[in-house]
């Protein structure tokens, strides 16, 4: 490829991780880690702070889910009048683009204007359609949070938590269905210190940004290790648990 290859990093205003993943982008922002012929062209954040996930961010606290609650409230808030990401981003003359759906035309025009050779999905619910997936010369990447192909869908990493299975994350090119596409790179993350879910994601993105570089490296040389291929056959997808299951889930010595 002539040259540098360009990456676009898409996540979301707020998640779990308690920095709103600000370590992470900074690392793959980082030129002195980036491989030379490589730069980021630009991030986009897709808007979820609302009134409703402020609704759910209370609604856990009283579930008992106090850390997850807490560390939600103050990434919406962050999120929204002082996102530390945006700065960072502004201090590298890398743009930054809010938008509410990664699929809408508005933010397909604005996508192809930054031309990107990848876009990299990091902590998202976003399905990417065709047009969008079809933007990047090296298509699209997802870090799922969850060990593909038996751990599907959200929230995996608790699940995994919960039934004592292994920890992790799955780096994979995306097509329109979910959690699909070739694997390209898995990695447990070791958490016997901890019982507290909130600790998880951050320990996960601490390794998920020097895997996400190793990835990016990888395919700008055009040399790239495909694992099995990731069938969704007969694969159970996990959600969102119900009040019932975070009962469960606490009792457990989970601590959310």
């Amino acid at each position: 490829m002539n040259g540098k290859l360009k990456v676009l990093i898409v996540t979301s205003q707020t998640t779990f991780v308690k920095d709103n993943y600000l370590k992470l982008l900074g690392t793959l922002t980082d030129s002195a880690k980036l491989p030379e012929n490589v730069s980021v062209c630009g991030v986009v954040l897709i808007k979820n702070a609302d009134i409703k996930l402020l609704a759910k961010s209370i609604f856990l606290f009283f579930t008992g889910a106090v850390y997850i609650s807490k560390v939600l409230i103050k990434n919406i808030f962050s999120g929204i009048f002082f996102d530390k990401r945006t700065k960072l981003m502004k201090s590298k003359n890398i743009p930054v683009i809010g938008v509410q759906d990664i699929n809408s035309s508005g933010s397909i025009i604005e996508i192809k204007k930054l031309d990107p050779d990848l876009i990299i999905n990091i902590r998202t619910r976003s399905i990417y359609k065709k047009e969008l997936l079809a933007i990047p010369k090296l298509g699209c990447i997802n870090v799922h949070h969850g060990i593909l192909p038996q751990q599907r869908g959200t929230m995996c990493d608790l699940w995994a938590l919960y039934k004592n299975k292994p920890v992790g994350f799955t780096i994979h090119r995306m097509n329109e269905k979910i959690d699909e596409g070739e694997i390209l790179f898995k990695k447990t993350v070791d958490i016997r210190n901890t019982r507290k879910y909130i600790d998880i994601p951050q320990m996960s993105a601490e390794i998920e940004a020097e895997a996400v570089l190793e990835c990016i490296g990888m395919m700008s040389a055009g040399v790239i290790n495909k694992e099995a291929v990731n069938s969704a056959v007969k694969i159970r997808y996990f959600r969102n648990p119900s009040r019932t299951t975070m009962k469960k889930m606490l009792e457990s010595g989970i601590k959310l």
